[in-house]
């Protein structure tokens, strides 16, 4: 028995159960004890009413309880409360006059009382609450409960009823109307018997309890009753014998289902449960149930075999056509069942068919599903737009096979990291439906230059990497890496276009000696950009050095915009003069950097590293800033020099913003500068790069006021057909053709084509970087407009420019002497 805890609903019936048991085992005891008959007919008939009187309060409390839960519950369980009350009402009658008269009173008023107890207990019975059932299992609960009835008026009649009229046919009809009410009130209990067991009930388990246990009471009752209507008829019955106990333990199991009552409506609102055997036990009995017809059947059927040799009350006919009708039902039942069971056969298999297609479709599901986490597996593991692996499976593949290499030295891998050059350019210039389709067709080629056993990944933009299974022979790795510059080498003809591309590839020979896959993608990509930087269309192998480069020019980028906060760029100032009357007439900002560490650094030590980060456009937009407040602070100060402008460089990335017009014009208003004070040189890539929008930010520019120059004139790309179209002020001359002046005639005749070509154009020509008086005269014989270089002056900071305009002013200056 499990834990009983105080306060919990269970605990009464627990209680209960154990009273029981405790009284039992005394009454038993005392009945075994008296020797005397009279002893014990007081005592049994003292104990009857007592016990009586216990279940019957036990079950108007249970009425009571219940009709708050339901009204025909409530009303169930008082009918019960009430065939308790008159059968307790019955033994007290019966101890009163027993004891009184000192012998069986008989017919009496306790007759009456017990006689009322069978129609109460049937109709609280029938009153029980029972789950809807289906038509069909209606008429077998009918039909089971018609054998059953029908079988037990034959074993009745034979047994029971027909010997008693037999033997009792001295007594008036009224005495023997009352013997025959008994047998026919155990039938009466026999149908509200097979009213409960074929109950089904509103709940399993708890409410099965009450049910069970007044079953077990009204069972043991129609066995007791049957026995006493035997031993009457024998003449060997005797009041106070064991066959009391049995109607006290029928009373007693009656007071314990009102008590289960109780406790299962208490426990609805916890999850007490009764013990599991007793649960077990009822089940048990639910499924024997459906046999009970078949068992009376048989017990019919053997009463009929014995009217053959033994003589029973009803005729051979009788019993024949009985037992012929209760077979009859008996069939009738197997027909309902078999067809009920078609009709379950046919939903079932409608069922399964449905579940089937269900099954199949679940199946068909499954399988989409499956596809579509495989395509989502490799759409997570693939480049959407040229299929081939993405960064992920590199880096995964790449991480195997560094383990691989650690476990097995003669095996080994290298990885090349391959960028498509001036990708940019076509991209900006075409659009991006070419380039991604460039980007398509050179990764097919890479991927055909390959075996099967390598892989090519497209990593994101214009990168690809490349993993290699090689020997240790580094040769095969540089084939394959020429094998890659000849495919890319050759035309690309797209949409009409023909396209000539390279690409720079960065290469790490060997990857056994890394931790990590991203390790290596790092070191390939650092090679990758030292063969940009070494002119592109090549590749470099990685070595250690070239990471620490790579780390130097991390911690320079981070120096850069630590300098950009901290204001430590500077701008100097070389003067432009006017070849022929040697007057200053502009000044070019040139930018420099007071490194703290490292001194005063040259635009070629940072401005290239800014220009990858993007740091570039900051650092122009402060150079344009501080040239134009500078010019701004000169003009004021020297106003002779009021005709005086500034030029400021411009990189393409500065130019290609969509506010750069505006940016210029609010710098220009901020100082208050006319438009014409500012010179900005713009290098000729900014030209082919992108014609139209460049074309049409010139022309606002220029219509602005604002002075355009081509920087570096001549030095890497061919602008000439360009210039016609563009409003350009003036064309500098690249350095490198003045260095040709002194060195051969061709050097300043090509110079004489360039200012011969521009004055045509109606441009004016700049000469940069002179150095020697004879390229100083050279330049003067063949009428270049304006010059500079050290032999003019170097680039001046503020102080110094200041000093050679308080000097010189507007005037003439003499050669070499203007920042002397």
């Amino acid at each position: 028995m499990p834990k009983v805890v105080r306060g919990h609903p269970i605990h009464i019936f627990y209680l209960a159960v154990l009273f029981i048991a405790i009284f039992l085992a005394i009454d038993l005891a005392v009945n075994l004890l008296l020797t005397d008959e009279q002893q014990r007919i007081v005592y049994s008939d003292v104990i009857a009413p007592v016990i009586d009187f216990l279940a019957c309060a036990a079950l108007f409390i249970a009425a009571r309880q219940s009709i708050v839960k339901s009204r025909r519950l409530g009303i169930a369980w008082g009918m019960i409360a009430l065939s308790a009350l008159v059968f307790a009402l019955g033994d007290m009658t019966w101890a009163i006059l027993e004891l009184g008269l000192r012998e069986p009173p008989f017919p009496s008023l306790a007759d009456v009382f017990y006689l009322l107890n069978y129609p109460f207990l049937l109709t609280g019975v029938l009153l029980l609450p029972e789950k809807p059932a289906t038509r069909g299992e209606q008429i077998k609960k009918v039909l089971d409960a018609g054998i059953v009835m029908v079988a037990a008026i034959l074993v009745f009649w034979n047994f029971l009823l027909g010997p008693l009229v037999a033997s009792n046919v001295e007594y008036s009809l009224f005495e023997q109307g009352i013997l025959l009410a008994y047998p026919v009130g155990d039938l009466v209990l026999l149908w509200a018997l097979l009213r409960i067991i074929y109950k089904r009930a509103d709940q399993q388990g708890e409410n099965d309890v009450p049910a069970f246990l007044l079953a077990a009471s009204i069972a043991i009752t129609i066995v007791a009753d049957c026995i006493y209507t035997y031993q009457a008829l024998a003449g060997t019955y005797a009041s106070g014998g064991l066959l009391d106990i049995a109607w006290r333990v029928s009373v007693l199991l009656t007071g314990l289902a009102g008590i289960s009552q109780m406790t299962v409506l208490r426990s609805s609102r916890s999850a007490t449960r009764f013990p599991g055997r007793l649960e077990s036990l009822i089940r048990t009995v639910r499924t024997i149930t459906p046999y009970f017809p078949y068992v009376w059947l048989i017990a019919a059927y053997i009463i009929l075999m014995r009217s053959s040799t033994y003589p029973m009350h009803m005729s051979f006919l009788s019993l024949s056509l009985s037992v012929g009708g209760i077979i009859a039902l008996v069939l009738l039942r197997q027909v309902i069942t078999l067809s009920e069971n078609d009709i379950l056969n046919i939903e079932l298999q409608a069922q399964t068919s449905q579940l089937e297609k269900a099954n199949q479709e679940m199946q068909n599901e499954i399988v989409e599903r499956k596809a579509v986490e495989q395509q989502l597996t490799h759409d997570s593991l693939h480049d959407a737009m040229t299929g081939l692996p993405n960064r992920v499976l590199f880096l995964d593949r790449l991480g195997q096979s560094i383990e691989y290499c650690k476990r097995r030295t003669e095996f080994a891998c290298a990885v090349l990291f391959v960028d498509v050059d001036q990708f940019k350019v076509i991209n900006d210039s075409l659009g991006h439906l070419i380039g991604d389709q460039l980007l398509i067709s050179a990764g097919r080629r890479m991927r055909d230059c390959l075996r099967s056993s390598d892989t090519v990944a497209r990593l994101g933009g214009d990168e690809f990497a490349i993993l290699l299974e090689v020997t240790r022979n580094q040769s095969s790795i540089l084939k394959v890496a020429e094998k890659l510059h000849e495919a890319l080498r050759l035309p690309f003809k797209l949409d009409g276009h023909e396209l000539h591309v390279t690409a720079s590839i960065g290469i790490v020979t060997n990857v056994a000696g890394y931790g990590q896959a991203q390790e290596v993608l790092r070191d390939a990509d650092i090679a990758m950009y030292q063969a940009k930087a070494k002119g592109k269309a090549r590749f470099e192998i990685f070595d250690i050095n070239m990471r620490s480069h790579a780390f130097s020019r991390l911690q320079l980028e981070q120096e850069i915009r630590t300098a950009l906060e901290n204001r430590d760029f500077k701008l100097y100032y070389q003067p432009i003069l006017a070849m022929k009357s040697n007057q200053l007439v502009s000044f070019e900002a040139l930018i420099r950097w007071a490194h703290p560490t490292r001194g005063l650094l040259l635009p070629g030590e940072f401005l290239s590293i800014a220009e990858e980060s993007g740091l570039i456009l900051p650092i122009e937009k402060w150079v344009l800033h501080e040239a134009c407040a500078q010019l701004k602070k000169w003009h004021e100060r020297y106003p002779s020099l009021r005709n005086v402008s500034v030029n400021v460089n411009i990189s393409n990335r500065l130019f290609s913003q969509p506010n750069f017009i505006e940016s210029v014009m609010n710098t220009l208003r901020t100082h208050d500068l006319q438009p014409e004070a500012l010179r900005l040189e713009i290098t000729e890539n900014v030209l082919i790069s992108n014609y139209v929008a460049a074309n049409e930010v010139f022309t606002k520019l220029r219509t602005l006021g604002v002075q355009l120059e081509i920087d570096d004139f001549g030095s890497g790309y061919s602008a000439l057909g360009y210039l016609q179209h563009f409003p350009i002020s003036a064309i500098k001359i690249d350095k490198s053709f003045v260095d040709e002046i002194g060195k051969s005639r061709k050097g300043i005749e090509l110079i004489r084509a360039i200012v011969s070509m521009a004055r045509e154009l109606g441009m004016e020509t700049i000469a940069e970087g002179i150095e020697t008086g004879e390229q100083l005269s050279e330049l003067q014989s063949v009428s270049c407009n304006f010059g500079q270089g050290f032999l003019l002056s170097k680039p001046l900071d503020q102080e110094s420019a200041e000093k050679i305009l308080e000097r010189y002013g507007n005037q003439p200056v003499e050669i070499n002497r203007l920042d002397s």
